[in-house]
């Protein structure tokens, strides 16, 4: 199972901005997310490099993805949230964490 249209969905992603993203036609895209045509490997990579999963996940051959503590595929959310974190100083890290653990203890 070829898991390209679902973690575009998934991801919050128009076919075409993707398209436009990755610079090839949205109807060639289509074809791939709809298993009609084969993607080349080289597009393989950059679907995989696109939504930071493994190639193994993208072709449906493995439940693992690159993604950290192996908790699937990132969505956008999810990827701005990481990357605003990285940016932070120490003790706003700490504040962070600190309140990520108040909120998780609150479920």
């Amino acid at each position: 199972m070829f898991r390209l249209k679902e973690l575009r969905l998934e991801n919050g992603i128009k076919r075409s901005k993707m398209s436009k993203d990755l610079g090839i036609n949205a109807g060639t895209l289509a074809n791939y997310e709809n298993e009609l045509r084969q993607a080349p490997y080289d597009y393989l990579i950059m679907f995989a490099d696109y939504f930071d999963v493994s190639l193994d996940y993208l072709l449906g051959r493995d439940g693992n993805t690159t993604s950290p503590l192996g908790m699937g595929a990132l969505n956008t959310h999810e990827k701005t949230l990481i990357s605003d974190y990285r940016e932070c100083s120490g003790t706003g890290k700490r504040r962070i964490e600190e309140y990520a653990r108040m909120c998780k203890d609150c479920l």
